[in-house]
């Protein structure tokens, strides 16, 4: 049996339309799960806010490890993590 998830749909006057062919037989029958990828405000529509991420090398990370443990001093670990001078 073929499985789907976190398929891409757009709700519209009352249908929900998928934006990809599924490949399943006429008449199967399946069940749907709904998350809404986006909230409403009183102006429109928001997306959802997702922090930004970068590649951090291992090595920085490997360093920092235990630093809460030990009382490290936050100022200092911040320029290690983001002053690339």
């Amino acid at each position: 049996m073929t499985e789907y998830s976190n398929l891409p749909a757009r709700y519209s006057k009352g249908n929900l339309r998928l934006r990809r062919q599924l490949n399943l037989p006429e008449g199967t029958e399946v069940r749907v799960t709904i998350k809404s990828a986006a909230r409403r405000t009183r102006r429109g529509v928001k997306r959802a806010y997702q922090y930004p991420t970068r590649v951090v090398a291992w090595e920085v990370l490997d360093r920092l490890t235990g630093i809460v443990s030990l009382g490290g001093d936050a100022l200092a670990d911040s320029e290690v993590l983001y002053d690339r001078d």
